[in-house]
């Protein structure tokens, strides 16, 4: 069973943004994206895995147009009730994507990665309809910081596929010369630990990636 087709799933997950913690990690989150973005022009994008258009929302907002896939009709729903201008939401498998090759100028997916069963079929699809010259941008969580080591004692993540930096780059080596930006730094005890002297004593949770895909 997808575990985002459990309807307290959903509604955790924004729940989650809306606590003085999610706050703060979704800002820390949203200035490495920005960094990001700001990298490319303001043009059509793919999101890959959107979930209840938290994301969606955030791309929209900085001028995008999203055409925004998931294959769970419960994040589908939640999605749809933001009324996200610029935004279409369609249910479909990252897998499978439904477009014709090189249709896309932008990709972006945040944190889907992890629940992926086969992440070669995903690039396979990534690079097939990303326009040469296009950009990929990505989130990941580490499997080498805190919230990697103690993934199973979370329902969401328990079964879920995190990554290490090493293997972040080498899948993105496809496309072109990976850009990696690190942020979200927890200590043991899930204290966030961003911006003090702390933060290089750990690994950082989230890691935002991009990469231009060789014309």
């Amino acid at each position: 069973m997808n575990i985002f087709s459990n309807q307290s799933v959903v509604r955790d997950y924004d729940r989650y943004y809306e606590t003085e913690q999610g706050k703060a990690v979704d800002r820390i989150e949203r200035a490495l994206i920005q960094a990001q973005l700001e990298q490319i022009p303001d043009t059509e994008m793919l999101e890959l895995g959107c979930g209840t258009g938290h994301w969606t929302g955030y791309f929209c907002a900085r001028g995008f147009r999203v055409t925004a896939i998931d294959e769970s009709d419960a994040m589908l729903e939640r999605a749809g009730t933001k009324n996200i201008a610029g935004a279409v939401f369609l249910n479909a498998d990252a897998a499978n994507l439904p477009f014709p090759d090189h249709r896309f100028s932008v990709i972006a997916s945040v944190t889907m990665f992890e629940f992926v069963d086969d992440v070669d079929r995903v690039f396979d699809e990534i690079e097939r309809v990303l326009k040469p010259g296009g950009y990929f941008i990505a989130g990941w969580l580490n499997a080498l910081s805190a919230m990697g080591m103690n993934k199973g004692q979370s329902d969401v993540f328990r079964n879920a596929r995190f990554y290490t930096p090493e293997e972040i780059s080498r899948m993105l080596e496809r496309f072109g010369d990976p850009q990696l930006s690190p942020g979200v730094y927890y200590s043991s005890g899930f204290e966030l630990l961003d911006g003090t002297e702390k933060q290089h004593a750990v690994q950082p949770a989230f890691i935002a990636s991009f990469v231009q895909k060789k014309a």
